[in-house]
């Protein structure tokens, strides 16, 4: 079996046994989670991983006989349907930009957990690209008002934090709204982490969860990216209503509301190291999160992996495992996503005294989608970077068009896999034979 071969078998085999349908099903389960102390229970998903996380829940909900505590339709927002085992209320919206269906999916579950009262559960399933998936804006905002405010984040380089700073702030359903609305019902969130530091309050732009975040935040972000002046007017001026007090920020959170997170990049590295070190390789995990630009993050990965080579001279089988969520500073019109374009930098800052040994490098987003492209992410190797020099292209012209997927095309190193129902952001993987 080839490095490239072992590789994908290692990453895959890992984000099976981290499906979500599992991971909902055996947290209930090894919780003896108890539904039957509620007289109705409210089921809602949303997310990237929506549909697999409903059917753990049905599963679990099938198996204890609770069928009958189920409210009308539970009620499913994902970017791609799937099948399900229980009669739903489906909405097909859209991510990384929302659109008139995430609108209309975000005021159904709010109508829906404001018919619940103090004898129910609202159990809520939460995954990354919620924000996106499901989108209210304040009022007095258009959806075209907030989809320019996302924009001008994206292309700026802010991060998720930052970016969910600002919807949050924008939104009648993150920021913990959507908890309020529930209320007197007691709420139960099962979170599926996609960002770096597991901060529920971002995850989805935590509409479930105590928001630290304020309007002066939000107004901090706009000028460290300096969208003073491009953002519309009628959003400036909320933004300086709520910090004068004229709009309520993000409510606080009622002891009524539990939130559990159930998988993350973070439980998703430590299963890579585990599987690597049962493959017989010497394993690096790099603890510091990868987040900073996806240009700078693959040149530091292949600085790091070069040290590596150079101080474990006695060993013959390296891997190193990194994770997070790069971000991509939009300066060409060119194709790509943050993962094509950090496999990219990697590529070019490869030596030929690396390349005299058998290596495969991997940088995949664990959603199957990296960027508005068919692609996951990148694979390389040793064999890649010979035909690379072959074609006689200055790479740093690609990475500054933002133009890797073009590149990396036409060395068949895209790694095309389709939506994987899950999302516990991105993943780098390298392994080493040494010769």
């Amino acid at each position: 079996m080839s490095l490239r071969d072992s590789i994908l078998k290692i990453y895959s085999s890992c984000l099976q046994s981290l499906q979500p349908e599992e991971s909902v099903y055996n947290y209930l389960n090894l919780n003896n989670f108890n539904l039957n102390q509620y007289k109705n229970i409210f089921p809602v998903a949303f997310g990237k991983a929506a549909f697999s996380m409903m059917n753990g829940l049905i599963n679990y909900i099938n198996e204890k006989n609770y069928q009958e505590k189920i409210s009308k339709n539970p009620i499913i927002v994902s970017n791609s349907n799937h099948p399900i085992k229980f009669q739903s209320d489906v909405y097909i919206s859209s991510h990384p930009t929302p659109n008139n269906v995430s609108v209309e999916a975000a005021e159904a579950i709010m109508s829906y957990y404001k018919g619940a009262n103090n004898e129910d559960l609202c159990l809520t399933l939460i995954s990354g690209g919620g924000s996106s998936l499901v989108c209210l804006p304040h009022q007095g905002i258009k959806l075209s008002d907030k989809i320019t405010v996302n924009n001008l984040l994206l292309e700026s380089g802010a991060n998720i934090n930052e970016i969910n700073t600002v919807r949050k702030h924008l939104s009648q359903i993150k920021g913990g709204r959507l908890a309020n609305a529930a209320k007197p019902a007691r709420t139960t969130s099962l979170i599926i982490s996609d960002v770096i530091n597991d901060d529920i309050s971002s995850i989805a732009s935590g509409p479930t969860a105590l928001d630290k975040t304020t309007f002066s935040d939000t107004q901090n972000v706009i000028k460290k990216y300096k969208l003073e002046n491009k953002i519309p007017s009628n959003i400036k001026n909320i933004i300086s209503d709520g910090i004068d007090g004229k709009i309520d920020d993000s409510p606080k959170i009622s002891p009524d509301v539990q939130n559990e997170l159930i998988s993350s990049n973070k439980i998703f590295r430590k299963l890579l190291h585990k599987a690597l070190i049962s493959n017989e390789y010497k394993v690096f995990h790099i603890e510091r999160d990868i987040v900073g630009t996806a240009r700078d993050e693959g040149a530091n990965l292949a600085l790091e992996s070069k040290k590596l080579l150079e101080d474990n001279t006695s060993s013959k089988k390296i891997a190193m495992i990194s994770g997070g969520e790069t971000t991509v500073k939009i300066i060409g019109d060119g194709i790509g996503g943050r993962n094509q374009e950090l496999a990219l930098s990697f590529l070019n800052n490869v030596d030929e005294e690396f390349n005299k040994h058998d290596w495969s490098f991997l940088s995949v987003g664990t959603d199957g989608i990296d960027g508005p492209t068919d692609a996951a992410g990148a694979i390389l190797d040793n064999q890649i970077h010979k035909e690379s020099v072959k074609l006689d292209l200055n790479i740093n012209d690609f990475i500054n068009n933002n133009d890797s997927y073009n590149y990396l095309k036409k060395l068949n190193s895209l790694l095309i896999t389709g939506p994987s129902g899950n999302n516990i952001a991105d993943i780098q993987i390298l392994l080493i034979n040494k010769k």
